[in-house]
């Protein structure tokens, strides 16, 4: 379906010949056909122009019957020599067999389903040109279901303003009740009128710095590609001609200014901290607490970590709010540089909440920042198991104004929930939540300023997937971005082996034996809770069945332990309180382990099925292990063999077996992967790209965002003549107000 995102279409004057005309008025069109074209949101010729082919045919070549051969997708000027209607009693229908020739041949079109009256168009003599694919049947050429052209004799050079022929031609997607042939030559009509009252909304200067066609002739490019020029059909596929590079750089341009203009408008809001306490962030007061704090830690932080705690504490004193993403390898202490944060928020007499997507991750970030803070500052859980009478408490305390930290899960957005000192923000794993449920608890700390301006929190979002260069441009574009690319002292790379063969198995058992005979232990993945699950893929292993198999036959001397999702919060809860203790030396699981758990003892991890992984999900399940001062191993178990070009599943556990940076494994990802899948639905939404590419095009993004940096920069309010005409797209298409930016 045609995708109508705002701000990424383009300026068109309004007029009488306008792109905004009803698309039942374009010639070929007509009220009945233009329903048609509304049902797949295509109602005015700014839509329809739009709809961009999806691949492209050459047809500039045109064959002789004498050169045919089977298989070939060729093009022929033909003269009609007979047809005639063939019952095929065990279809049901009629076959219509049309004869033809080029005075080389004779060429066979038949149709198994021709609409009723077809064959009269098929009058001996008659001149057409035909589009298929050649099949040989008993040593003679035909094609089935060709594409015919009526009226246009090749051989006498009428190839002059036609859109199905001699050239090459758009094949777009399929619109039900459109033909390929109406689609082309409506497509073909709606460029040739309104192409030239497109109105170029990008200025002069940056399409001379950047190479880039003017507006109209990148549409008619790309509908009707010129020819005779220097790109082929692979530069047409590959997106990779003048023409889509126009329309690429147009996408990418229009969204990052507009993700860089939604920073500057943060920023006009008002810190939530008053000059007075925002000073006392930075300089000697400031430095004081923040070493003490330091001295209480049992470790020295990494400089990555000590970078991103100055990073946020210097966000503090700013006169607007923070709103950072603070991403790091598995294990590169994130969470360390949150609580520190949050404790200089909490000495100024403020409140901080802090969201994690799960309760057992939810739970261990309290029992770390109680024994940080060891009751120097106030620090609260609130989860979905919270009973009433403690959720009460909680409230009261909130209310009071008394600074706390709450750690809490998706409980945090609740309506009951009130604070009435928040001005910290902070949410761990945030690839588990949405744009709107980050939103939502960070309207609750939302304050009217003294000079009617809206306060907002300060936020500090963690992700421990990191997000390639990319996708941080435009998925976060918002967000001032911190990464953290060491690990702590002592932490020695995971090692990790792929393993396919039943005898590598076998190793891989006897090798996990001797680790958990020296004490230590590890955690058995499987993509399934049991094997109910399976729906059809009853080869898949569950963790209910495989936990019972490795007490008895694999691993009887040991102890085994099962955690999934669909056991009850105190059952979860006891299971990995088991586990962390050592009283359970294997515990078999879903993925719900797949974050925030800490048990430093555990230095094994095996991953069935490891094929029906992502990337990233698997270095997050990987990063489970390698928490404290032992040798760790991952084992990615698969039956998936490897196949050479292709990059497929086995590809993926290749690249995770070679590297442990989690930044490269994340770039990687996206390229196997692409955003959609390597966001989550809930966030790909938020790109409203329908040429662009984050991975073929990245180059034309990072030119595009410099770009928008320089005119926000140089003239924020477009106020400038050269920028008229993209201050008339922004203020049409959204409705922004320049007058109302102020980027001092």
């Amino acid at each position: 379906m045609l995708r109508k995102d705002r701000f990424i279409t383009t300026s068109f004057k309004s007029s009488t010949n306008s792109t905004q005309t009803p698309i039942q008025f374009v010639k070929g069109v007509g009220p009945k056909l233009g329903t048609v074209f509304k049902s797949r949101n295509i109602e005015t010729v700014q839509d329809l122009l739009y709809f961009f082919p999806r691949t492209y045919e050459d047809r500039s070549k045109i064959y002789s019957i004498s050169r045919l051969s089977d298989g070939l997708q060729a093009t022929l000027s033909v003269e009609v020599q007979s047809q005639r209607q063939i019952p095929i009693q065990k279809l049901g229908r009629t076959l219509l067999e049309v004869r033809c020739t080029d005075g080389t041949g004779s060429l066979s079109l038949k149709w198994f389903h021709a609409p009723r009256g077809m064959e009269k168009k098929f009058i001996p003599g008659a001149q057409m040109v035909v589009t298929g694919k050649v099949k040989l049947y008993q040593g003679r050429p035909e094609m089935v279901h060709p594409e015919i052209t009526w009226g246009v004799d090749l051989a006498q050079g009428q190839l002059e303003a036609q859109p199905h022929v001699g050239r090459v031609i758009p094949v777009y997607t399929e619109i039900e009740g459109v033909s390929t042939l109406v689609l082309r030559k409506v497509l073909w009509e709606a460029v040739e009128k309104f192409g030239n009252v497109l109105i170029e909304d990008l200025p002069n200067y940056l399409l001379e710095r950047r190479g880039l066609l003017p507006l109209a002739s990148a549409v008619h490019g790309l509908h009707f590609p010129p020819e005779g020029k220097s790109f082929n059909l692979k530069d047409l596929g590959e997106f990779n001609t003048p023409a889509h590079h126009r329309m690429i750089y147009g996408e990418f341009f229009k969204f990052e200014y507009l993700m860089l203009r939604r920073r500057l408008q943060e920023e006009r809001a008002s810190s939530p901290f008053s000059d007075g306490i925002r000073h006392r962030f930075l300089g000697k007061h400031g430095q004081d607490s923040l070493n003490r704090w330091l001295s209480y830690l049992p470790f020295q932080l990494t400089g990555g970590q000590l970078q991103a705690l100055q990073d946020v504490v210097h966000d503090f004193s700013e006169p607007h709010p923070m709103n950072r993403l603070v991403q790091g390898d598995v294990g590169s202490g994130k969470t360390a540089v949150a609580f520190l944060s949050a404790a200089r928020v909490l000495e100024e007499g403020s409140q901080v909440a802090l969201m994690a997507p799960t309760e057992i991750l939810a739970e261990q970030h309290f029992k770390s920042a109680f024994q940080l803070f060891q009751g120097r500052l106030n620090v609260a859980l609130l989860t979905g198991k919270t009973s009433a009478a403690e959720r009460k408490l909680l409230q009261e305390r909130l209310s009071q104004g008394e600074p706390l930290l709450l750690i809490g899960t998706h409980a945090l957005l609740e309506d009951p929930v009130l604070f009435s000192r928040l001005v910290y923000v902070i949410i761990d794993e945030q690839h588990r939540f949405g744009v709107e449920q980050r939103r939502t608890l960070r309207k609750k700390g939302e304050k009217q300023g003294p000079r009617g301006q809206v306060t907002l929190p300060h936020s500090l979002i963690l992700t421990a997937t990191p997000i390639p260069r990319t996708l941080a441009l435009t998925a976060f574009g918002d967000l001032s971005v911190t990464s953290i690319t060491e690990l702590p002292p002592g932490r020695s790379p995971i090692q990790t082996r792929l393993v396919r063969e039943p005898t590598q198995r076998e190793r891989a058992y006897e090798q996990i034996r001797q680790e958990l005979k020296a004490g230590r232990q590890a955690y058995f993945i499987y993509p399934l809770v049991n094997e109910s699950e399976a729906e059809g893929f009853t080869q898949l292993k569950s963790a209910v069945a495989e936990s019972v198999a490795l007490a008895k036959d694999v691993f009887p001397e040991f102890s085994v332990g099962l955690l999934h999702g669909k056991m009850g919060s105190e059952e979860k809860a006891q299971m990995m309180s088991q586990f962390q203790s050592g009283q359970i030396k294997i515990l078999a699981s879903t993925t719900v382990v797949e974050v925030g758990v800490d048990v430093p003892n555990a230095t094994l991890i095996v991953i069935e099925h490891s094929e029906r992984f992502g990337l990233s999900q698997l270095h997050q399940l990987r990063g489970r292990v390698g928490r404290g001062k032992f040798q760790s191993y991952c084992y990615l178990f698969s039956s998936v063999r490897s196949q050479p070009g292709v990059q497929g599943a086995s590809h993926r556990l290749e690249i995770l077996e070679k590297t442990y940076d989690g930044f490269k494994i994340a770039e990687a990802d996206l390229e196997l992967r692409g955003p959609g899948e390597f966001l989550g639905t809930r966030q790909a939404g938020g790109l409203p790209f329908r040429m662009a590419d984050l991975v073929r095009d990245r180059q034309w993004l990072f030119w595009a965002r410099d770009d928008a940096m320089e005119i926000l920069s140089k003239d924020p309010d477009l106020s400038k003549l050269e920028h008229s005409s993209l201050k008339e797209y922004f203020e049409r298409e959204g409705g922004l107000q320049f007058d109302r930016l102020n980027t001092s």
